[in-house]
């Protein structure tokens, strides 16, 4: 069971680690958006509900776990060190609603001076992306998100809590390059 508090270790013994080389792969389809990927634990299981109890049931305190492992993923990733972190935003309705946004308080627990909430915007509210296709999530998306210009001649790495279709992570990928990033690579806590 995943406590108040944080993971236990026999809680944490149950997240499977996202197979390396499974990160490449799902990569495929976000190019040439994405310049690569790099994913901590599959999303099912333990981490699964370790995402879930952050943003549903608001038990923000397993963000400094969970950020600490997000870390190691990048650590051993191979993704060269960013400008800066950026974490992949919420409309603020969204984020009046549920009090903060999951992806930027895993950054903020990064402990990274890098870290960037103000590159990018959610300018758009969209329906939820659960039970669309590939094709109905990425028309979802389509200009929902605004980058700074201050993302100009930056190497960025976005920071989500799931990855799942990829859909997100192109949508904001491609927003950020289109403003002037030199490449954007994505760091998430689980994907599917």
């Amino acid at each position: 069971m995943l406590g108040e508090g944080g993971i236990c270790s026999v809680c944490f013994s149950d997240f499977e680690p996202f197979p390396a080389g499974d990160e490449e792969e799902g990569r495929g389809e976000m190019s040439p958006h994405v310049r690569s990927t790099a994913i901590a634990f599959r999303y099912e299981g333990r981490a699964s509900q370790a995402v879930q109890r952050l943003k549903y049931s608001r038990v923000t305190s397993l963000a400094e776990e969970m950020a600490r492992l997000l870390a190691e993923a990048f650590d051993t990733s191979g993704i060269p060190q960013p400008d800066a972190f950026v974490p992949v935003p919420i409309h603020w309705t969204r984020w009046c609603a549920r009090g903060f946004n999951q992806s930027e308080l895993l950054c903020t627990q990064l402990n990274c001076a890098k870290v960037r909430s103000d590159l990018l915007r959610r300018v758009r509210a969209t329906r939820s992306q659960a039970g669309l296709t590939l094709e109905e999530r990425r028309t979802n998306l389509r200009g929902a998100f605004r980058a700074s210009a201050e993302v100009k001649g930056a190497s960025l790495v976005l920071v989500d809590d799931v990855r799942t279709s990829g859909a997100t992570a192109i949508e904001c990928a491609r927003t950020l390059l289109e403003a002037g990033a030199i490449d954007v690579s994505l760091l998430a806590f689980s994907g599917a």
